[in-house]
């Protein structure tokens, strides 16, 4: 009798645990038709935070939601809610990618050195992660995470690594700027939208419109889970 009062006495905390966030998360669904802005945008926030923390539960609340419930205001952030997620899920997968156009060019070396090659950057893309980071055309790139190039076909090289890295993962880059001194930048890289950069109609247009298909292929999968 002993041992079973007290296993209960141990549970009550985490069932207090429990209800005490369930009843914090109805709070801010309600949040999320408030009148006031900030609430409605803080509550937004703070739902998009727990969806991805604790996806199993939060989903299909979320779903919920945006499906059936009456406020056009909560549906309407319900569903950039799912945008958020899909989004996340979209750069969890494929290749690196940095979002440069780059030529090949030898490296001023002295007498006796090993001849080297570094990387131009002819043009970096609007929105990618090489302009989120601050690179800029005409930035000479000597290395990628340590390593140098000491043959031709730096480009095709400095090409593989990054599309053989996963979205988001990190890549070090050491770049010449103006004729300064070498320095390091870390980058965050993105997800390759194609294979193949030279789009007609813009990269970015394009991106999005893979983008927006995902969403469509990942809320349709969702819904009917």
């Amino acid at each position: 009798m002993i041992t079973r009062v007290v296993q209960i006495w141990l549970c009550l905390p985490l069932v207090c645990l429990l209800y005490g966030e369930e009843a914090r998360h109805e709070e801010l669904i309600k949040g999320l038709g408030s009148e006031d802005f900030v609430k409605r945008e803080d509550a937004q926030a703070a739902l998009l935070k727990w969806t991805l923390e604790c996806r199993q539960v939060a989903l299909p609340k979320i779903l919920s939601l945006f499906q059936q419930d009456s406020d056009p205001e909560v549906r309407k952030r319900a569903l950039e809610i799912l945008k958020e997620l899909a989004d996340a899920d979209y750069l969890s997968n494929g290749q690196g990618y940095l979002g440069i156009l780059m030529r090949e060019e030898p490296l001023a070396v002295k007498e006796g050195e090993k001849l080297q090659f570094g990387i131009r950057i002819l043009d970096v893309m609007k929105e990618s992660p090489a302009e989120r980071a601050d690179l800029k055309i005409g930035d000479l790139i000597i290395s990628l995470d340590g390593k140098e190039w000491q043959q031709a076909g730096a480009v095709d090289a400095f090409s593989e690594t990054v599309a053989a890295k996963k979205p988001l993962m990190e890549v070090v880059l050491k770049i010449i700027r103006a004729q300064d001194k070498p320095i390091r930048m870390a980058i965050q890289l993105g997800r390759r939208p194609i294979s193949n950069l030279q789009v007609e109609g813009g990269l970015n247009f394009y991106e999005q419109q893979v983008r927006d298909q995902h969403f469509e292929q990942w809320l349709e999968q969702k819904l009917d889970e």
